[in-house]
């Protein structure tokens, strides 16, 4: 995604964002498991900064600066010789047997009490202790969280960006480095801990050229869990709690912002992970399956019809139909059982049965199922949040993928009482691309980027507001 810095006669900055390339990110089944295909996706980065540069050069412009994000958790193995091995582990893959008998010999709540993340099975720690267990890797191969790692092909520097590395379970969020105690025994070395808005280094030459590129191209330290760029595009998301942001993509990540973490137990069991935000703050959030939950039933309904994919017409026909159906059934979108692959629509069927006794009798109704309960959970989560923190939540920002969703925004409001805002879809490329024109000193501050206007060519920001009650309806 290219973004384009300009300034008017007044000196007034603005910012149009566009798309230079796209490319998908599919999960390679190998021996060692379901891994990320990092030979393709660099591939494809490379291309499609190529293609980005193109798109500068024929605007006028120079690029200032490239960032990355990434998911969390997930990560790569570099050799003592700088070699990546080549299975790089997918959260998708985990072994939560193995996780639960880890848990099992540590005391997770003081674990959570020096990180702010809840134990689970995709945690890094988790997915470092199958390493040992299967033989992968070696003890002094350098662990590269996937951002890390892209910057690393990118420029040749080792480091982990604590917005990243705050995802870990690894990471002492008192002391801002990691945990000695946490990565004891663990196989691989954690590289330094570094804050976003540094520069990373430039492109290697070899990358230069590739992506066409007339001379070497900074690539600066953004908040690259994309989590946390999202959250920083949010203009109202700011320490204090006011606004609740749904960053709504494959998963849902559900807070907001504080000034610091709040490690105590009851946090821990309401089941709040707490990471790094752009200026350093705290994000409270709870992560929930988000939209994939939809994309894996629609991926298996095109199987079985034999076709391929939904065309627009089709989906939107479906959502229809289904904000039209009264099926009543839901279901916890935080229910580990139900973010695996495979049999999903079979999965929550039975999961809705539980609750409706009956299953869903067309696609229409599990659909409806799948966003009643997604909204169900969010407003659920907001709750607990007022409870946790004191604080009242006026309004709800959705981003991400989800805001897409008209009946998924309705729902919400409806379900949160709370006027819900949705959009940028793109929020963490608007988040990285803000950010970058903070760190190459393009604009002074965050606060000062989140206000400026964009164009990005996304969708209207939608307003969705509950509907009154029936009393206020009478008043």
């Amino acid at each position: 995604m290219l973004g384009l810095l300009r300034t008017d006669a007044e000196g007034a900055p603005s910012l149009r964002i566009s798309e230079s390339s796209r490319f998908p990110n599919v999960p390679l089944p190998s021996a060692g498991g379901l891994g990320w295909d990092v030979d393709a996706l660099w591939d494809a980065v490379q291309s499609g900064l190529r293609a980005g540069i193109d798109d500068a050069r024929r605007a006028g412009a120079r690029i200032a600066g490239i960032g990355v994000d990434s998911w969390g958790v997930d990560y790569g193995r570099l050799t003592v010789d700088a070699t990546l091995r080549p299975f790089v582990r997918h959260h998708r893959d985990v072994d939560a047997a193995l996780a639960a008998r880890s848990s099992a010999a540590r005391d997770v709540a003081a674990d959570y009490g020096v990180t702010g993340v809840l134990d689970q099975a995709i945690n890094t720690a988790h997915q470092l202790r199958q390493d040992a267990v299967r033989g992968i890797g070696a003890p002094d191969d350098r662990i590269l969280l996937i951002a890390d790692l892209f910057v690393h092909l990118l420029t040749g520097v080792a480091a982990s960006e604590e917005s990243l590395a705050s995802s870990t379970a690894l990471l002492d969020r008192t002391t801002g480095d990691w945990s000695a105690e946490l990565a004891r025994g663990l196989p691989g070395v954690l590289p330094p801990v570094v804050s976003a808005g540094g520069l990373a280094g430039v492109t290697r030459p070899e990358v230069t050229a590739r992506i066409g590129a007339d001379e070497a191209v900074p690539v600066w330290f953004t908040t690259a869990h994309d989590t946390a760029a999202a959250f920083s595009a949010v203009v109202d998301a700011t320490s204090g709690g006011r606004t609740a942001v749904v960053s709504c993509g494959s998963w849902a990540v559900v807070g907001v912002v504080l000034d610091r973490p709040i490690l105590t137990e009851g946090a821990r069991l309401a089941g709040f992970t707490q990471e790094i935000g752009a200026g350093g703050e705290t994000l409270l959030v709870k992560n929930l399956s988000g939209m994939w939950l939809l994309q894996q039933t629609m991926r298996e309904w095109s199987e079985a019809d034999g076709r391929d994919g939904w065309s627009v017409t089709h989906l939107r026909a479906l959502l229809d139909e289904a904000a039209a159906s009264p099926y009543p059934g839901t279901f916890d979108p935080a229910d580990a059982a139900l973010h695996a692959p495979g049999a999903l629509v079979d999965r929550l069927e039975q999961a809705c049965a539980a609750t409706a006794g009956r299953t869903p009798g067309t696609r229409a109704d599990l659909v409806r199922a799948i966003l009643e309960s997604l909204a169900m959970a969010y407003a659920g989560t907001l709750a607990q949040i007022e409870a946790l923190t004191g604080c009242t939540i006026a309004s709800v920002r959705m981003v991400g993928g989800g805001a897409r969703n008209e009946l998924l925004g309705a729902l919400t409001a409806e379900r949160t009482a709370l006027p819900v805002i949705a959009g940028p879809v793109e929020a963490s490329v608007r988040g990285i691309l803000i950010q970058l024109a903070v760190a190459s000193g393009r604009l002074p501050d965050l606060d000062t980027a989140r206000l400026i206007p964009v164009d990005d060519s996304d969708q209207p920001i939608r307003r969705y507001d509950p509907r009154p009650s029936p009393a206020e309806g009478h008043a």
